[in-house]
């Protein structure tokens, strides 16, 4: 029998040093990289802006650079489609005033 203030199990600590049945406490810190946000803004601005995720995507590589981020994969995959696009709006431009932005349109009634 066990009196009132006697608890019949008393778990004691462990070898590592923290009582029996408690879970292990995560350092704070620790877990997966996070992906760096500015990469996948930059990713998808090189879709609709593609001067924007050049700039982007350069900020967000020297962030990764510092940081140890994840997205490095996503930063450099947005230089390249911003700078593709940036060439293809520049040969745009470039064909349009070669042209003389001249387009005759005859209208005949």
């Amino acid at each position: 029998m066990t009196t009132p203030q006697q608890q019949p199990f008393a778990p004691g600590p462990t070898a590592s040093g923290r009582p029996s049945g408690q879970p292990f406490a995560q350092p704070v810190g620790y877990g997966p990289p996070r992906t760096n946000v500015l990469s996948v803004v930059s990713l998808i601005a090189a879709f609709f802006v593609p001067l924007v995720a050049v700039v982007c995507g350069w900020v967000s590589l020297r962030q990764i650079a510092r940081t140890g981020e994840n997205g490095r994969a996503l930063a450099i995959a947005a230089l390249v489609l911003g700078g593709i696009g940036c060439a293809l709006w520049i040969l745009f431009w470039v064909l349009i005033i070669a042209g003389g932005g001249s387009f005759s349109y005859s209208y005949s009634m």
